[in-house]
């Protein structure tokens, strides 16, 4: 029994992620929806589905499946997936662990003919984007590919930064032999196979840390383009300045400039000057690395960075895989290589993590929250300085369902108190913040936790993806 606590501990010290869902289940579960999950779960690379746990992580038991090793077999008649239950006693109680395996490399799993992804709580019929990337699974990303040309080390030094990679790691540079090692081991040079003293400069090199960008003509129109318009009209410029740089190298350059761009507010409050800025550098900063790692290589143009006295806009190629409404709660990266080799260069912060820390420094400041507006081949990220009294009603509400989100991810729940902190809102304001809550509820986005239902003082609220 003690084995079995501990057994289960080590997955309730999770969070749920695309390896891992918790389901109550206490009475049963429908078995169309498990073949479901077993499908979106393999195609994600194989997790747990913990049943007899609720989402809040609490040990509530399950009856379902009373005979696992039927179920199993059913399983794999429908879907031809090997799953293994594991059952444990935990409080005296039972839960239930499915094992789902990942799918075949470049064979998604199906279920009567459809493909599915999980949404949350929820699953949906996968997206032609999604489907098209694991049905190519095994075949190397555009990033992977190599540049036209074959060049020596000294050529490669001459191309690519090679001294910027050990300034941003923190490291001495070493001897030759060594940066070789290091460029292999980061898949930013390949050796030429008939000569091993010639490289291929990889795509994901080029982008990383080219001198000049012009050099590579398959990535030569990903640059950085930072704008500060005179007022709001975008013909009507005070700076433009293109970066033709790899991103390792320019990104620092690129953050300062937008930050000295920024507009800025002066307060005389203590008698002395003091400056702040009207939007959170950290947001900026995190939305703009962001933008680098989801832009889409197959379309033209790189990323466009548009600042003006009263909003900024970060726009890239390309339309996101998943939904706007879940960039909080969803771990996804259009281009996995860039988005690690940034890490590791500290550009930017670890896995699914940029999009909350924006929000979350977006919320101490108490302003309005990021739009995510996706056009015919593009995404844009708008930020608007402007408080609670600046917004709209659609403002406000947008506001409160990324809060949602935002607590959701950390495990807690939008209530009125919550979201009246976000937006600096005093007690007084309780009704008012009530309103912006039944809007959210309204709009769909958001729904009272059942837990809480009749008690409105301590109402509490999800975002709609927990819905069971």
């Amino acid at each position: 029994m003690t084995g079995d606590i501990d057994r289960l501990r080590q997955y309730l010290a999770e969070n749920e992620s695309r390896q891992l869902e918790f389901k109550s289940a206490t009475a049963q579960f429908d078995s169309t929806k498990l073949m479901r999950y077993c499908c979106a779960l393999s195609c994600e690379g194989g997790g747990t589905m913990v049943f007899g746990v609720s989402d809040d992580k609490q040990i509530v038991g399950t009856q379902a499946f009373a005979d696992p090793a039927k179920t199993e077999r059913d399983i794999y008649n429908r879907i031809g997936l090997r799953c293994t239950f594991e059952t444990l006693h935990a409080d005296g109680k039972r839960v239930l662990l499915l094992h789902i395996p990942r799918s075949i490399v470049g064979h998604p799993t199906s279920y009567e003919g459809q493909y599915w992804m999980r949404s949350g709580e929820s699953l949906e019929p996968m997206s032609p984007e999604r489907l098209r990337e694991l049905l190519n699974e095994g075949a190397p990303s555009y990033l992977d590919e190599n540049e036209p040309g074959a060049h020596s080390w000294d050529e490669i030094k001459l191309l690519l930064a090679v001294e910027r990679y050990y300034e941003l790691t923190g490291s001495r540079m070493p001897g030759e032999e060594t940066q070789i090692r290091d460029f292999l081991r980061m898949h930013f040079v390949e050796r030429v196979a008939f000569d091993p003293s010639l490289f291929y400069v990889r795509r994901l090199g080029a982008i990383t840390l080219a001198r000049s960008l012009n050099d590579f003509p398959d990535v030569e129109y990903h640059t950085i383009r930072v704008m500060r318009l005179r007022d709001t009209s975008i013909a009507d410029m005070v700076f433009d300045r293109v970066y033709g740089k790899g991103y390792a190298v320019v990104f620092d350059d690129v953050i300062d400039q937008i930050n000295a761009l920024l507009p800025v507010s002066e307060d005389f409050a203590s008698g002395l000057r003091d400056e702040h800025r009207d939007f959170s550098p950290i947001a900026v900063r995190e939305i703009v690395a962001n933008a680098c790692v989801h832009q889409d290589f197959m379309e033209h143009g790189g990323i466009d960075i548009t600042i003006s006295s009263q909003r900024i806009t970060v726009s890239n190629p390309g339309i996101p895989q998943i939904p706007t409404s879940r960039f909080v709660d969803e771990v996804y990266e259009r281009n996995e290589s860039l988005a690690e080799a940034l890490r590791i260069l500290r550009i930017c912060e670890k896995r699914g993590s940029g999009i909350d820390r924006a929000l979350e420094n977006i919320e101490r400041r108490q302003t309005d929250a990021p739009e995510f507006i996706v056009k015919t081949h593009g995404t844009t990220v708008e930020l608007r300085k402007g408080r609670f009294e600046d917004m709209g009603m659609k403002e406000r509400v947008n506001a409160a369902y990324l809060h949602c989100c935002l607590q959701a991810a950390k495990g807690d729940f939008l209530t009125n108190s919550s979201l009246r902190e976000r937006f600096g809102l005093p007690k007084a304001k309780t009704a008012v913040t009530s309103q912006v809550i039944a809007a959210a509820v309204d709009a769909g986005l958001i729904f009272l936790d059942p837990a809480t239902e009749g008690a409105r003082r301590s109402a509490r609220y999800l975002p709609f993806y927990h819905r069971d």
